[in-house]
């Protein structure tokens, strides 16, 4: 009983705790298509991949399409993929705190060079039935896709980050290479996003095995994830001035419940000189 009662504190402790922030609202807009390969196609594939990239990544959420829809037909915007102050504005209507705004610079179907090379050498061989040997283990086509955005925030209309990122992936048929090429892309961008905004936490609280961290499935974590400890140390200081603490790790812990705002994980291996208060990230 003494021990349920600790452990109700310790969750009622951490329900009131306002440590970790919400993640960022993210409205993705209509990407423009400059690639002169299928324009309208080829920007909703991509646009829509970028949406449920980032509505699944936990780090973000993102601006429902049709409510973004609504309120570009409303307005009446037009130059939203090459003006900023539109997508700022447009971001603002829509309550995100940034606006994704880009074009598609690159699009291409290719033959796959394993596929060709596959029936190059059963014909050399005179295997002339190679293709419907090895085709559910080759896909004929591959498809390539780039495009180029900026992350704008929508407060200061500031832009965060700005890059041309690829994707690259084989498919059956034209159109699943270039959903594949796609969804691939829209990975790449997410994780170069992720970068800007890593995981930290705090050990919360400690009760017997049990490690409450103040954030949890809001910012991205999942049953099962490995996190590291580290205990702050000394300051750095450069140019006499403090621009960051020296990390040391003490342990790594596993997530075993993830709420919304916070998580329950248990230590991996010997890390019993965690603490209350040390730093949470990932590997």
């Amino acid at each position: 009983m003494k021990k349920i009662f600790a452990t109700v504190c310790a969750l009622m402790m951490m329900i009131s705790m306002n440590c970790a922030a919400a993640p960022k609202l993210v409205a993705v807009m209509p990407l423009e298509n400059v690639s002169g390969y299928d324009a309208e196609k080829v920007a909703e594939i991509m646009t829509e991949q970028l949406i449920i990239a980032i509505h699944y990544s936990g780090t973000y959420r993102v601006v429902e399409r049709t409510q973004l829809g609504a309120i570009l037909s409303e307005q009446g915007f037009q130059n939203i993929a090459v003006d900023p102050n539109q997508a700022v504005e447009l971001g603002k209507l829509s309550g995100a705190d940034y606006s994704l705004v880009g074009k598609v610079t690159m699009a291409a179907i290719e033959q796959n060079p394993t596929s060709t090379a596959i029936t190059t050498i059963g014909s050399v061989l005179g295997l002339e039935d190679v293709s419907k040997t090895t085709g559910s283990f080759v896909n004929k086509f591959k498809g390539r896709i780039g495009f180029e955005y900026r992350l704008v925030d929508n407060t200061t209309g500031e832009i965060i980050t700005a890059n041309t990122i690829e994707g690259n992936k084989s498919g059956s048929s034209i159109d699943a290479a270039f959903h594949n090429a796609c969804k691939n892309a829209a990975d790449n961008f997410l994780r170069e996003v992720n970068n800007i905004n890593p995981f930290r936490a705090r050990v919360a609280e400690i009760d017997g095995e049990n490690i409450y961290i103040d954030r949890g499935a809001d910012g991205g974590l999942r049953q099962g994830d490995i996190l590291i400890v580290a205990r702050e140390s000394s300051p750095i200081v450069v140019n006499g001035k403090i621009v960051g603490m020296k990390q040391n790790d003490v342990g790594k812990v596993k997530v075993v419940e993830a709420y919304s705002d916070y998580a329950i994980c248990k230590a991996e291996g010997y890390s019993s000189s965690i603490r209350k208060g040390d730093i949470v990230k990932r590997k």
